[in-house]
């Protein structure tokens, strides 16, 4: 994460009055690195693989600021962790019913579906998210 993602990343940090640290940096690394959409808890522990000294609040935190300003995107589950995203670009993502793990769908656009939404609600449209879950080629095999 090096060159104009981190000068586009600091801006954001900044305009928010925040700094890209070296915490921020190792999670956003952890991120880009992680297959998936990664919990909390998966993204502490690649992080900690690099800094072993690195807590598991520290990881809360950084995501929490990420998250704040628009750097990541939470992904929530009723049953399941909170999973995270470097992609903000509109997207489907698939979710195993067995282990949780989350997964972008590739080929398949959401369309227009936020703007059909408003055309036919009375209510402002903030977030619109399609769940669709199957079982992942793991959970398949096992």
């Amino acid at each position: 994460m090096r060159g104009s993602v981190d000068n586009g990343i600091k801006e954001k940090l900044r305009r928010s009055g925040y700094t890209l640290t070296s915490q921020r940096r190792a999670v956003l690394e952890a991120l880009k690195e992680s297959k998936g959409h990664p919990s909390a808890e998966e993204v502490y522990l690649r992080v900690k693989q690099r800094n072993p000294r690195v807590a598991l609040g520290t990881v809360y935190q950084a995501l929490s600021v990420l998250e704040e300003v628009g750097v990541i995107e939470s992904k929530r589950w009723s049953e399941s962790p909170a999973r995270y995203d470097l992609n903000l670009d509109p997207h489907l993502d698939i979710r195993c019913v067995r282990c949780g793990r989350v997964d972008e769908v590739p080929g398949v656009e959401r369309g227009g579906l936020e703007e059909e939404i408003r055309a036919n609600t009375p209510y402002e449209v903030t977030k619109a998210a399609v769940l669709v879950e199957g079982v992942c080629p793991q959970c398949q095999r096992a």
